[in-house]
C-alpha cells in the first residue's frame, strides 16, 4: 500500500494517539530528521510534484494548493473564538434526555477557546515515500500544540496535537480552512438530509435512526427528531469538495467523534472538529472524483465483490407466510406464479439476541430446503449481542459472562442497554476487541449456517456506549464508530471462510473501512412515505451520499419501515420505490409497517396493477446482474461507486454540481426517478458533455440541457442508455439468480447461454465491455443508419418487439442483431458490426440505437 509509509510517519509523531491508521502500521521511520536553524525564516514548505503546502510561522496559516497553483485549502482567519487555523477549548460537555441509548446525547460545553497564533518549524524529514514537517504552535495563553505534515503523492495528511491540560476526550480541538463560495460538499458516509452539505455541520457517531416529521417538514436541526439532519448510521467522515474549478477530497482519520462543519459557523469556512487532543486531516488533491475514490479505499479498504446473486431483489417474507387475497396460498409459490422475479427471501428469525429459532428447529430446516426448491436464497437475522433479559438467551448470556466476553461499562459491569430488536430487551454487547470474543461471535452465526440460511440481516452496532470499556484497553469514546467495523469484519471472515461466493450479510451501521467487508448496506428503518428527511427522497440522497464515501453496495428499504406520521402509505409511495430500488444496486423489499398503533400500508398483493409494475421493476434489476458485476469487479478495483451524482459527467458545470434527484448507475445508464408526490412528468438535466442519452422506454434520444420527460407511475423510472456505453442484461425470463430444481421455475442458469446487450452509438462510433467471465463484447458502427429505421436481423423480431417496446416511430429506433450460439461470433449489416469473443458458448442478441 502506497500510504504506508505516509501512516507510519504520522505514527511516528510525538504523543500521537492510535487512530485506526496509526494502529494499523507497526514500523520504523526511515527518515532523516533534523533541526531546523532558521530564525529568520517567516515561512516553512513541503511539497512535490503534486501538491505544496506552505506554512505562514507567525501568524500561524496553512495554504495548501496543487502544483498548478489551484487552491485546496487555506487558513481561516484568526479573528478569536472558534475562529483560526488551529483552536482548542476544554470541553465541558453535557449530556441531553434521549429516549434511545442509541441516539447520540452529546452536547458541546466548550466555554473558551485557544487560539494557535505562532509556529516554528521544529524539524524536517524526507524519504523514498513521505516529506516530513513538524511544527511546535503556541497560543496566545502559552499552550503548545504540535502539527505534522507528511506528504506522500497526491496525499497530505495534517495531523494536530495538543497536550497539558488540553489532553484527554473531554478537549475540542480544531482546524479550520477558508473555502470558495462556489464549493459544493458531498459524501460524508449514509447522510439523509441535503445532497450538498454546503451550509451544514455534520458529526460522525453511528446512530439510532431518527423520526421524521412528515412529507411537508423540511430537513433541519430538529427532523428528523432528536438530533436533525446529520443523524446516521453510517457516518464516514470522508467529503468530497467541488466547485467548477476543481475538487478534492478530505478525510478526518480517526474512529473518535468528529464534526465537519461547512459554512454552518462561519460562511466560506470549513471546519474539522475531533473530540479529543488529537486530529488527523487527510487531503487528497485529485481533480477527479473516481481518482479521490481510488486513492481513500486504497487506504481503508476495497470494496469486496459479492456472490452473483446477490444482485436478485429480495422480499422480507415469513416461514410459510400465505396471502389471504390468493385463498391463502403460500406467498414464495405466489411470486413464481405471478413471475415477480425473486432471488431472495428475509424470514427475519432473530437468532441473536435472544434466540428464537429454538425448538423450532425442524420447521425451519424444512421451510429452508423447500424455499431452496423454488429457487430462493434464505436470510435469517442476527446482531452483535446477547439478550439480557429473555430467558431463550439465558445459556449465551451465562456463557458470556463466565468467559468475560462482553464490554463492561464504567463500574466494570457487563455493559446493557435497552432497545427493541424483535421485543424490547436489555442487551449485553460482546467484545469484538477480543480474539475470543470474536470465535464466540462466530460461532453463534454459525448456527444460521447449520439451520441452511444462506445468510442474514446484520443489524445493530451503533449502542457502545462512552465510557465502557473494552478488553484491547479501547473505551467507548474509541469504540463507538469502530465496532461496527468489527462486527461486520467477523461475519466476513466466517463467511468467506465457510461460505466463499456464495453468501449475503447485509448491515444498516458502518464507519469508514466497512466496505471491505460488506456485500451489501440497506438504509436502515426507512418511513413508509414521501417523507423528505426518512422517505423516498431521503433514501435516494443517502444512497449517493454513501456511495460518494467508497461505500458502493447500498439498497433502500423499499417501501419503508416505520408508520410514525399520518402520511399516506399507498400505491403511489409503494410503486415509487419500487421504480427507485429498481436502479439501486441492492434490492430488498419490506412488508412491516412499525407504528405505534396497528397501520397498514400499501402491499404487492393490493391489485393486479401493482403486481405487474413492481415485477416489471424487479425484472430489470434481475436483468442488470451482468452489469452489476462488471460495476462491482471495477468497484473492488479503485473504489469506482455504483451510484454516481451527475456531476461524475460533468465536474465543471455549476447545474451539473447542483443535480439532487437522478443518479448514474456506473457510466453506463442515468436514471432520474420520480421523488415526491404528485408527479407524472419530471425535468432532468442531462448534463452537458457530448454524450446523448436514449430513453430506454422509449427509444427517445435527449441531447444535454434540460428536457422534460414522462414518469407514469406505473412500469419503469425514466432510464437512460448514455451513447458509447455497453448494457449487458440477462434473458428477461428469469426469474432468479439462485439455483431452483424445478422445471417451472426459470433461473439464472436455465438461460446462462443467453445474453442481451444494448448499445447507443453515434455514426463512427464504438464500444467495448469485458463481461467478469472475461467475454470481450465490441460494437462498431462504420456508417449512417441508411436502412429503414427498424432494421431486424435473425429471427428475433417477436423477441425484441416484445422485451423492448415498438420503436419504429420513435428518433431512436434501434437495430436488432443477432450472432451465432457460440464461443466467438461477428455480424455485420447496415454499417453495424458485433464481436464478442469468450470461452462461454452463447446466444447474444444486440439492439444497437443509432444515433
Amino acid at each position: 500500500m502506497r500510504f504506508t509509509a505516509l501512516l507510519a510517519a504520522v505514527a511516528a509523531h510525538p504523543r500521537a494517539r492510535a487512530t485506526r491508521a496509526t494502529a494499523t502500521v507497526v514500523m520504523a521511520l526511515s527518515v532523516t530528521i533534523s533541526a531546523v536553524g532558521c530564525p529568520n525564516a517567516t515561512e516553512a514548505v513541503v511539497e512535490n510534484d503534486v501538491v505544496k503546502a506552505t506554512v505562514s510561522l507567525d501568524p500561524f496559516a496553512i495554504r495548501i494548493e496543487d502544483q498548478r497553483g489551484r487552491l485546496i485549502a487555506e487558513s481561516a482567519v484568526n479573528a478569536g473564538g472558534r475562529n483560526g487555523p488551529l483552536v482548542a477549548a476544554v470541553d465541558r460537555w453535557d449530556e441531553k434526555l434521549v429516549l434511545s441509548p442509541g441516539w447520540d446525547n452529546y452536547v458541546e460545553g466548550a466555554q473558551e477557546w485557544r487560539a494557535f497564533t505562532k509556529a516554528r518549524v521544529a524539524a524536517t524529514g524526507e524519504s523514498e515515500n513521505a516529506k516530513i514537517l513538524d511544527l511546535e504552535v503556541e497560543s496566545v495563553d502559552g499552550d503548545v500544540a504540535t502539527v505534522r505534515m507528511v506528504l506522500s503523492g497526491d496525499r497530505l495528511v495534517v495531523r494536530a496535537l495538543v497536550g497539558g491540560e488540553l489532553e484527554g476526550f473531554d478537549t475540542l480541538l480544531s482546524l479550520g480552512f477558508r473555502y470558495s463560495a462556489d464549493t459544493r460538499v458531498f459524501g460524508g458516509g449514509e447522510r439523509f438530509g441535503p445532497l450538498n452539505h454546503r451550509g451544514s455541520c455534520l458529526y460522525s457517531w453511528a446512530e439510532e435512526g431518527g423520526l421524521g416529521l412528515g412529507e411537508d417538514a423540511p430537513v433541519g436541526p430538529g427532523n428528523p427528531a432528536p438530533n436533525g439532519g446529520s443523524m446516521t448510521y453510517f457516518p464516514v467522515p470522508f467529503f468530497q469538495l467541488r466547485s467548477p474549478a476543481g475538487g478534492h477530497g478530505v478525510f478526518l482519520d480517526t474512529t473518535l467523534r468528529t464534526t465537519a462543519c461547512f459554512g454552518a459557523e462561519d460562511e466560506g469556512v470549513q471546519r474539522y472538529t475531533v473530540n479529543g487532543s488529537a486530529l488527523d486531516v487527510v487531503f487528497y488533491v485529485n481533480d477527479d472524483p473516481l481518482e479521490v475514490l481510488d486513492r481513500y479505499t486504497e487506504d481503508t479498504g476495497r470494496p469486496m465483490v459479492p456472490a452473483p446473486w446477490v444482485w436478485g431483489p429480495r422480499r422480507r417474507v415469513n416461514p410459510n407466510q400465505r396471502v389471504a387475497d390468493y385463498d391463502n396460498q403460500l406467498e414464495h409459490e405466489l411470486l413464481r406464479l405471478f413471475k415477480v422475479p425473486t432471488t431472495g427471501i428475509d424470514d427475519s428469525i432473530h437468532l441473536l439476541p435472544h434466540r428464537q429459532e429454538l425448538g423450532r428447529e425442524d420447521e425451519l430446516r424444512a421451510w429452508i430446503d423447500e424455499a431452496h426448491s423454488w429457487g430462493y436464497k434464505v436470510m435469517a437475522y442476527n446482531n452483535p449481542y446477547i439478550s439480557a433479559t429473555i430467558a431463550t438467551a439465558a445459556d449465551d448470556l451465562a456463557f458470556g459472562r463466565q468467559n468475560d466476553l462482553f464490554l463492561k461499562d464504567a463500574a466494570g459491569e457487563v455493559g446493557e442497554v435497552f432497545f427493541v430488536s424483535g421485543q424490547s430487551q436489555s442487551l449485553a454487547t460482546i467484545d469484538l476487541t477480543n480474539d475470543d470474543g470474536v470465535a464466540w461471535f462466530q460461532s453463534l452465526l454459525r448456527r444460521s449456517l447449520d439451520l441452511g440460511y444462506d445468510g442474514w440481516m446484520h443489524d445493530f452496532g451503533e449502542y457502545v456506549q462512552r465510557g465502557w470499556t473494552a478488553h484491547d484497553g479501547s473505551v467507548g469514546e474509541q469504540l463507538h464508530n469502530r465496532f461496527p467495523v468489527l462486527s461486520a469484519k467477523a461475519a466476513h471472515d466466517l463467511l468467506v471462510a465457510e461460505r466463499p461466493d456464495d453468501f449475503l450479510f447485509f448491515v444498516r451501521s458502518g464507519y469508514a473501512g466497512t466496505q471491505a467487508y460488506v456485500p451489501a448496506v440497506w438504509g436502515g428503518d426507512a418511513e413508509a412515505s414521501f417523507d423528505e428527511s426518512q422517505g423516498i427522497p431521503s433514501a435516494f440522497r443517502s444512497g449517493l451520499n454513501l456511495s460518494m464515501s467508497g461505500v458502493p453496495y447500498w439498497g433502500s428499504d423499499t417501501s419503508g419501515f416505520k408508520c410514525l406520521t399520518d402520511a399516506p402509505r399507498d400505491k403511489e409511495m409503494y410503486l415509487r420505490w419500487a421504480q427507485l430500488s429498481a436502479t439501486s444496486p441492492i434490492f430488498l423489499e419490506q412488508n412491516a409497517c412499525v407504528g405505534i398503533t396497528r397501520q397498514q400500508k400499501w402491499s404487492l398483493w393490493n391489485d393486479d396493477e401493482t403486481i405487474d409494475s413492481y415485477a416489471d421493476n424487479a425484472r430489470l434489476h434481475t436483468r442488470l446482474q451482468p452489469y452489476f458485476m462488471m460495476l462491482a469487479k471495477a468497484a473492488n478495483a479503485t473504489g469506482a461507486p455504483l451510484l454516481r451524482p451527475a456531476f461524475f459527467e460533468a465536474p465543471s458545470d455549476p447545474e451539473s454540481l447542483d443535480v439532487d434527484d437522478a443518479w448514474f448507475l456506473g457510466s453506463g445508464l442515468y436514471v432520474a426517478p420520480v421523488l415526491r408526490r404528485g408527479q407524472t412528468s419530471r425535468e432532468v438535466l442531462f448534463p452537458p458533455g457530448g454524450r446523448r442519452a436514449v430513453d430506454l422506454r422509449s427509444g427517445q434520444v435527449h441531447l444535454p440541457g434540460r428536457r422534460r420527460v414522462d414518469a407514469p407511475l406505473l412500469g419503469l423510472p425514466p432510464t437512460f442508455l448514455m451513447e458509447g456505453e455497453i448494457l449487458p442484461l440477462l434473458d428477461d425470463e428469469v426469474q432468479t439468480l439462485a439455483n431452483s430444481n424445478r422445471d417451472d421455475v426459470i433461473d439464472v442458469n436455465d438461460k446462462a447461454d443467453v445474453l442481451d446487450v444494448i448499445v447507443a452509438l453515434g455514426d463512427g462510433g464504438d464500444a467495448t465491455a469485458t463481461l467478469v467471465d472475461g467475454t470481450v463484447i465490441r460494437v462498431a458502427r462504420d456508417g449512417a443508419a441508411d436502412t429503414p429505421a427498424l432494421g431486424v436481423f435473425g429471427d428475433d423480431a417477436e423477441y425484441g418487439a416484445r422485451v423492448y417496446g415498438d420503436f419504429a416511430e420513435s428518433p431512436g429506433s434501434p437495430l436488432i442483431l443477432r450472432g451465432d450460439k457460440a464461443r466467438s461470433t461477428s455480424v455485420s449489416k447496415a454499417g453495424v458490426t458485433v464481436s464478442v469473443d469468450g470461452d462461454v458458448e452463447r446466444l447474444v442478441r444486440f439492439v444497437i440505437f443509432r444515433l
